[in-house]
């Protein structure tokens, strides 16, 4: 009888496990407050979009307070970010916020997070579809971090051919395209 050897690949293990901890203790809470409070504002500066690996789309300031108005990541429906980038200086708006970062406002640099936006009574984010995107967001999130965390820690403790790995990520990414493409699921 011959002795079966174990080829474990340490590296891929653990990652794995770093992968799977990392986005499951930074996303396990998919429940945000939104409570919020409606107060109106007049922009000082044009709302700025945020490029680049940022957790915000969008910031701008206000002239009554000097806070810096934040919209995260994943707050606004598709086809709505151009309207929320066009908006200018000068033009009053009505902002959405928490309980939490109205307590903020007038503190001398601190961010506040926006949960809704109106322009003229017509809302182009409400706080029910903020509340919505970043749950869906989160959620993405959530599911791919645990699914390159088991392809990892797959790939460690067993051999798997390249081309069902190739399979399989191809299956995830394009079944998360097709629903952010129709608007269905997780998109």
């Amino acid at each position: 009888m011959t002795d079966k050897k174990w080829d474990i690949n340490w590296y891929f293990v653990l990652c794995g496990f770093v992968i799977l901890y990392y986005g499951l203790s930074n996303n396990l809470d998919t429940r945000e407050q939104f409570a919020v409070r409606k107060i109106s504002i007049e922009l000082s500066r044009d709302v700025v979009n945020v490029k680049g690996r940022n957790p915000i789309d969008y910031k701008f300031w206000c002239k009554q307070y000097d806070n810096q108005f934040k919209i995260l990541n994943g707050s606004i429906s598709t086809g709505k970010h151009r309207l929320i980038g066009n908006l200018k200086e000068g033009q009053v708006i009505d902002i959405f916020l928490s309980n939490m970062d109205f307590k903020k406002m007038g503190h001398s640099n601190s961010s506040v997070i926006v949960r809704g936006v109106t322009l003229n009574e017509e809302p182009l984010l409400s706080p029910s579809e903020c509340k919505r995107n970043r749950f869906l967001y989160k959620t993405r999130l959530i599911i791919a971090t645990v699914f390159g965390g088991l392809m990892f820690l797959l790939n460690g403790l067993v051999s798997i051919p390249r081309e069902i790995n190739c399979a399989l990520v191809g299956a995830l990414f394009g079944a998360i395209l097709i629903m952010r493409i129709f608007e269905f699921g997780l998109y």
